[in-house]
Parts: C-alpha cells; sequence; structure tokens
C-alpha cells in the first residue's frame, strides 16, 4: 500500500473515531500532552486579558477547555460551538462563560460588534478557512484582536511529539489507523493558515511554544497569533 494510500481513513477507521474522539480529548489533556495543549490556552489568555471586561467570542469553544486552562476570567464571554454534545458539556463545567450553539461561516453577530475573538486548536479543522476568516473580519471591531492557538501541524517537533504520545496510545487502544485520521481531521497545517490569516490582518504577530527563543514552528509544538485588524 502506498503511503498516500495510508493517509486515508477507512470506513472502519471513521466508525471508530466516532467514539473514539472523547477519550482523545481526554488523553491530550493530561501527562505531557496536556502540558504542550495548555501552553496554548495560557498565552492566549494572558493578551486576552486586555479584553477581560469587553465582549469576548470564542469560535470553536468546544467543551470549554479553554475557560478551565487560559487562566483568565471574562466578564462578557460567549462561546460559539456547533456541536451540541459539547455545549452540553461545556455547561457542565464550573464557569461564568455561556455557550451557544452557531456555524463559524454564518457568525450570528452585526458588522464590528465584537471587541475579541479567540479560536484555540481549530483552525486546524476548517474547511474553506478563507470564508471563516471574512466572517470573523466582519463581526471584529476596528481595534479589534483575533487571538489564534494551533497545533505546529507539519512541523518536526509535533509530529514526533504525536508519535510518541496520542499515536500509540489511540492506536493500542481502538486499533484503527491514528495517522489517517490526524489527516483526515486536519485539513490545513500552520503555514497555511498564517499564510491566510495575514491575508486579512496584516498586523499578526507570532509566538512559537514551548521554545519561543526557536523562532521556528518545525522545533516546537504550538504557535501561537495575535491578529490585529487595525
Amino acid at each position: 500500500m502506498s503511503k498516500q494510500k495510508d493517509l486515508i481513513p477507512t470506513e472502519h477507521d471513521l466508525q471508530v473515531w466516532k467514539y473514539a474522539q472523547e477519550e482523545l480529548f481526554n488523553y491530550l489533556y493530561k501527562g505531557i500532552a496536556g502540558w504542550f495543549q495548555i501552553l496554548g490556552h495560557r498565552q492566549i489568555g494572558r493578551w486576552a486579558k486586555l479584553f477581560s471586561d469587553q465582549f469576548v467570542l470564542e469560535v470553536g469553544c468546544g467543551q470549554g477547555h479553554h475557560l478551565i486552562h487560559g487562566r483568565n476570567t471574562y466578564q462578557k464571554y460567549l462561546g460559539l460551538e456547533i456541536r451540541f454534545d459539547f455545549i452540553e458539556k461545556f455547561k457542565k463545567g464550573d464557569s461564568n462563560g455561556i455557550a451557544i450553539n452557531g456555524n463559524a461561516f454564518h457568525l450570528p453577530f452585526a458588522d464590528q460588534s465584537i471587541d475579541c475573538i479567540l479560536s484555540i486548536y481549530m483552525f486546524e479543522h476548517i474547511k474553506d478557512l478563507e470564508i471563516n476568516l471574512l466572517e470573523i473580519h466582519r463581526v471584529l471591531k476596528p481595534e479589534g484582536w483575533l487571538l489564534i492557538g494551533l497545533p505546529a501541524e507539519g512541523g518536526f517537533m509535533y509530529k514526533l511529539g504525536r508519535n510518541l504520545t496520542s499515536k500509540p496510545y489511540m492506536e493500542k487502544k481502538f486499533e484503527f489507523n491514528y495517522d489517517a485520521i490526524v489527516k483526515y481531521e486536519h485539513v490545513n497545517d500552520y503555514p497555511q493558515i498564517f499564510k491566510e490569516v495575514k491575508k486579512l490582518f496584516p498586523k499578526t504577530r507570532k509566538i512559537f511554544l514551548p521554545f519561543p527563543f526557536l523562532p521556528s514552528y518545525h522545533l516546537n509544538a504550538v504557535v501561537c497569533l495575535r491578529a490585529r485588524k487595525s
């Protein structure tokens, strides 16, 4: 079998993935994998403190991991999530945030109405990312910020870390092609995402984690972007 075919999930892989997702979410926030994962939330939380008393929208809030791990208190936080099961778990968490069901491609907000938008570990999953970014640009205030947390997808260290942690864990427990599922889920790598963000937000700063003094996504596991509209 060719390497390319190895990265196409089978029907078996997709069926297993339906019930294996929850286990992966739990695993990614524990141990060394969790340490890397939480780094992104904390960096976004530090940047977002400037907007703690303003309207903050998290697009793709999931089960509320950012409110748990971001070490920030938001007075006017709203999470947008397309999956109802995630919203139910979000509501069971200990936070003052509110989560609503919504589509990232059709944000239910007026033009230039949001002070700060967060998106953490979501952009790698978004097909037609350009359309999503146009919507974010539309609802963000002229002086607003878009704060993005990303896995360093496409980089050497991120792939190595995955091969040493989540890949063997998930494949041993569920006996499916984890590489194929990652390729299926992560439709954008870091360079693609950065390029698309810069088109609409020229004033974009990046920081690499855990080694910001090594400015390469190949030598880090997480990348955070701070994109200013003006």
